[in-house]
C-alpha cells in the first residue's frame, strides 16, 4: 500500500508525462499542418510523428478541428509575452523571448514566418496578426501604434532568426543579458512612441 506522498508523486509524474505528450502532439501537428495544410493532414499521421496513438490525440484535443485551432494559435505565447506593464514591455519581450530560446532552442514567433508561404500559412499568419501584433498595438498609445507594434514584432522575429536559424556569429554568441541591454531600449522607444 502506498503512502499519500507516494500517491501524490505518482499523480505528479502522470501529469508531467501528459504535458510532455500533449506538447509532442502539438509540435507534430504544427509541423504537419504548416507543411501540408489542413485538408491533407490525418490525425494518424500526427500521432505517428508524436509516437502516440490517434486515440490519445483525440483524448487530448478532441478533434482535428480543435487541434488545428490550437496548433495555429499564438494566444498562449502572446499572453506570456505581453504580460507586463507597457512602461517595461520592451525589456520583458526580449527577456522572455530569449529565455524561451534558451529553454527550448525554438522561437514561437518564427512559426508565423516559416508557415506563411505554406498551405496553412494564411491561418497561422492571420492568428499571429490578430493575437500578437494587434494585441500589442492595442496596448500602445499615440500615433502610428500599429506601425510601432509591427516594428517591435519585426525586430523580435529578426532576433529569433539570427539566434536560432542563421546562428549569426555575434548575436548567437552573446549572453542573453547583453542582448536585453542592447535591444530592449530600442523596442521600448517604439512602444513609447519616442523613436
Amino acid at each position: 500500500m502506498s503512502t499519500p506522498e507516494q500517491a501524490g508523486a505518482a499523480v505528479d509524474e502522470q501529469r508531467r508525462d501528459a504535458c510532455l505528450t500533449r506538447a509532442a502532439v502539438l509540435k507534430a501537428a504544427r509541423r504537419r499542418f504548416s507543411l501540408h495544410g489542413y485538408a491533407d493532414v490525418k490525425l494518424r499521421d500526427i500521432a505517428a510523428d508524436a509516437d502516440v496513438s490517434a486515440a490519445l490525440v483525440v483524448k487530448y484535443f478532441g478533434s482535428k478541428e480543435a487541434l488545428f485551432a490550437e496548433a495555429s494559435s499564438f494566444e498562449g505565447e502572446a499572453a506570456v509575452l505581453l504580460n507586463c506593464p507597457v512602461d517595461r514591455l520592451g525589456e520583458h519581450l526580449v527577456r522572455t523571448l530569449l529565455d524561451y530560446h534558451e529553454r527550448t532552442q525554438a522561437d514561437p514567433l518564427l512559426r508565423a514566418l516559416f508557415t506563411s508561404s505554406r498551405p496553412a500559412g494564411a491561418t497561422f499568419r492571420e492568428n499571429f496578426e490578430r493575437q500578437f501584433v494587434a494585441a500589442l498595438s492595442d496596448r500602445l498609445s499615440g500615433p502610428d501604434a500599429r506601425l510601432r507594434a509591427e516594428l517591435v514584432c519585426a525586430h523580435l522575429l529578426g532576433l529569433g532568426a539570427a539566434r536560432l536559424v542563421l546562428r549569426t556569429g555575434e548575436i548567437a554568441a552573446q549572453e542573453p543579458e547583453h542582448l536585453v541591454a542592447r535591444t530592449a531600449p530600442l523596442l521600448q522607444s517604439w512602444i513609447d512612441g519616442t523613436a
